[in-house]
């Protein structure tokens, strides 16, 4: 998996509220992404851009990852939302909503790395893109693989049952949730689950992002504050978890160096699958600081 921030919680908060943006930026979730797209109305762009650049100085530089959520290479939008990032001056994530297919990603891809070039201060600009569509679906293969610049991958759920007619449940999501995973993990990069629209059923965020871990996703969309720490606890391992990947991992490693193939901790058969599994945990353990917190 490409290196760079571990996206268990993406806050969205759209950049026409000067108010909601100065409240996310004191949130704890691991990238905070400010939208220019679906939450602005066309008629309040030009301001959520100006509420944009008086925001991100902010942001303590180097202390949370950020970004914008830009309109689609296909609207009349996409190029003023670029040259926004002329006045920046730290590097960004770029979200690419509505990511129907390669080419849309080669374009943002080829204007991004021309404004890396005007305005040095932006590298490494990233990019996550947005699966919406039926044809983003068909297609999340290549459109996860083609840049370099692309770490996330993210499902968007209300366009895409808007544009397939399938429900915006559980059976309705599931083709689709089970299918960004598998493309992710192809593409070496991180699923990041689709938003859960009642802010305040607290419940019913903790089931359903579960449910995302279970099918493979690291992460999920947050659109309000308060949700932050249930996402981020689901997607962090506990500390029995962590005390266990440090067991089988110990176990391993003596084993290894004493020619032992096989082993079996706590009752458990212990193969390269599990090593990894657990290796993944311990990695995900000690970027978010839990690791150290347990002996074995």
């Amino acid at each position: 998996m490409k290196e760079s921030t571990i996206y268990r919680s993406t806050l969205v908060t759209p950049a026409s509220s000067a108010k909601m943006m100065e409240k996310a930026v004191g949130a704890e979730g691991d990238i905070l992404i400010f939208d220019l797209e679906d939450a602005v109305a066309p008629d309040q762009k030009a301001a959520a851009r100006e509420n944009l650049l008086k925001i991100v100085p902010q942001i303590a530089p180097g202390k949370k990852e950020w970004g914008i959520r830009i309109n689609g290479v296909h609207t009349p939008y996409f190029f003023d939302d670029l040259l926004l990032f002329l006045e920046i001056s730290r590097p960004l994530t770029v979200v690419l909503p509505k990511a129907d297919s390669r080419e849309d990603v080669v374009i943002l891809d080829s204007m991004v790395s021309q404004l890396e070039f005007k305005n040095p201060t932006l590298f490494p600009i990233r990019i996550h893109v947005l699966i919406e569509s039926a044809s983003g679906l068909e297609r999340v293969n290549e459109v996860c693989r083609v840049s370099s610049r692309v770490t996330a991958v993210i499902f968007g759920a209300g366009d895409y049952t808007a544009d397939t007619g399938a429900s915006f449940t559980k059976n309705g999501l599931f083709y689709a949730r089970s299918r960004i995973p598998v493309a992710a993990a192809f593409a070496g990069i991180q699923p990041i689950d689709n938003v859960f629209p009642d802010f305040r059923n607290l419940e019913g965020l903790e089931e359903d992002a579960r449910l995302g871990k279970e099918l493979g996703f690291t992460g999920k969309w947050a659109i309000h504050p308060g949700q932050v720490e249930v996402i981020n606890r689901v997607f962090s391992p506990t500390l029995e978890e962590v005390k266990k990947a440090k067991k089988i991992i110990k176990a391993y490693e003596e084993a290894k160096a004493r020619g032992i193939g096989a082993i079996s901790v706590d009752n458990q058969m212990i193969d390269e699958a599990v090593l990894k599994i657990m290796q993944r945990r311990a990695n995900l353990a000690k970027k978010v600081g839990t690791w150290d917190q347990v002996e074995v």
